[in-house]
């Protein structure tokens, strides 16, 4: 793959220096004040959580650290289909890949980005 097509595709935006294979790295920043604080940074063992199980935890982590009532969690796992109640706070999904052989799943909403990242391909991470 050359240099260029390398720098397009991987973000190599903050991943975590500790990841692992084998492991998949939860954090979560928020806006406050002009700067990015880190709220949480967790590791798990990969085998103990299942993609979609991880894409819930980082919907729930969003909404907790936006400060999110109960209701606004609710409202914001609602379908697109019409009726009284509207789908409110949007939260936006993305797969991204921070570096060669690793993916990242992010959820964010206003001030709150919520990710994992996670080994992809373990012959090819930090080579």
């Amino acid at each position: 793959m050359s240099s260029q097509i390398s720098e397009e595709l991987y973000s190599r935006h903050q991943l975590c220096d500790d990841l692992h294979s084998g492991e998949k790295c939860f954090r979560v920043q928020r806006y406050n004040e002009g700067r990015f604080d880190l709220a949480f940074h967790e590791h798990v063992p990969s085998h103990r959580i299942s993609q979609e199980s991880g894409l819930e935890v980082l919907r729930a982590l969003a909404g907790h650290y936006a400060g999110w009532a109960g209701t606004s969690i609710l409202r914001s796992r609602l379908n697109n289909r019409p009726g009284p109640l509207s789908r409110y706070p949007v939260l936006v999904h993305q797969v991204t890949y921070p570096e060669e052989g690793a993916i990242r799943y992010s959820v964010s909403s206003g001030a709150v980005y919520a990710w994992f990242d996670a080994v992809l391909t373990p012959s090819r991470f930090r080579q």
